[in-house]
């Protein structure tokens, strides 16, 4: 999910907290699990530094990996109660420890939902874990925090407010996770075609976009009520391109193919060689494909400048694919 929507949930989970006699007593003791709520559900994406410390590139393979993984879970738990409990030692830190692991726990659990996964089995798998039901923005889900931060601000108490809230946003969650496995069976019944069917959520609970994969080609399109549309159609790469086979030497190539599933490939030439593309048909806005990875080239197919990552205007990409000493002109 993004971090508007984790932040919202580590509210909530605070004013959930309440519905505990010792917490809704203990201002202090509320206070100090609405830091600890809040900062334990954001605190798996502090692997952000690896974006700081070691560019875009490394970022893209490793986000959502060993941070959002089993020991990761207790080591964030036991580090953000530990710095708010020796910030304030007067408090429960039973309490604070159990909040604040939820938060985690459900930062972790919300992020297996979307399209984009987690590495949430590592130690025990590598494997990337995405159940594709929720989108990584939710409406509904903030609607319903946004009441319940309402109701709490005009007097309601917090812990009946959210204990109906999440009751509802269960109901919710579990309804559009069998709304996408009903989909999911009435496109491949309707369709019989045999391949790698991948179901993207959206906003909307009616619409759903797709991904199907063949042996040569890719299939996007949507599914709104029971109408199949497709709306795009490629050709699988040729492996043996020599222009493409040179964009594979890239780090940044490789960063983004490590995590990145129905990856296409595509290249045009450019007026000093060529670029190529490298594109994650899952997350489509509209026509475009903003999740990837760039690279462009010389006419000998030595490589000039690389980027990966979200990529929605083509000038930020042009800013973004400029040698380091020009860019640094133009700021």
């Amino acid at each position: 999910m993004d971090t508007s929507t984790h932040i919202t949930i580590g509210i909530g989970l605070a004013g959930l907290a309440h519905i505990d006699p010792v917490v809704a007593s203990n201002p202090e003791l509320a206070q100090a699990i609405l830091f600890g709520t809040i900062i334990g559900s954001n605190a798996p994406d502090f692997d952000y530094a690896i974006k700081l410390l070691k560019g875009n590139g490394m970022y893209t393979e490793h986000h959502r990996g060993a941070s959002h993984s089993i020991p990761a879970l207790f080591i964030w738990t036991f580090f953000v109660s530990g710095v708010i409990f020796f910030c304030s030692r007067d408090v429960s830190f039973m309490h604070l420890l159990l909040w604040t692991f939820i938060a985690v726990v459900l930062h972790v659990g919300f992020d297996i939902m979307n399209a984009y996964g987690t590495q949430a089995g590592r130690p025990i798998t590598k494997k990337w874990l995405s159940l594709n039901f929720i989108a990584l923005f939710d409406p509904f889900i903030i609607i319903v925090h946004l009441i319940g931060f309402t109701l709490w601000l005009t007097g309601f108490p917090p812990g009946i407010v959210f204990f109906y809230g999440y009751i509802l946003l269960a109901i919710y969650l579990i309804n559009r996770y069998f709304v996408s496995i009903q989909n999911r069976k009435f496109f491949l019944n309707k369709t019989k075609k045999s391949g790698i069917f991948t179901i993207i959520p959206t906003i909307w609970l009616k619409k759903w976009n797709f991904v199907f994969e063949t042996e040569s080609t890719y299939q996007v399109g949507s599914i709104i009520g029971k109408n199949i549309n497709w709306i795009h159609h490629f050709e699988k790469y040729n492996p043996n391109c020599e222009i493409i086979k040179a964009s594979l030497t890239d780090k940044n190539v490789q960063h983004f193919l490590a995590n990145s599933k129905h990856v296409h490939a595509l290249y045009f030439p450019t007026s000093s060689g060529s670029e190529v593309r490298w594109i994650d048909l899952r997350f489509r806005h509209r026509d475009h494909y903003p999740y990837m990875a760039v690279v462009k080239l010389d006419q000998a197919k030595n490589i000039l400048a690389s980027y990966t990552g979200w990529v929605h205007h083509s000038r930020k990409l042009n800013e973004k694919l400029l040698p380091s000493d020009k860019r640094a002109m133009q700021l």
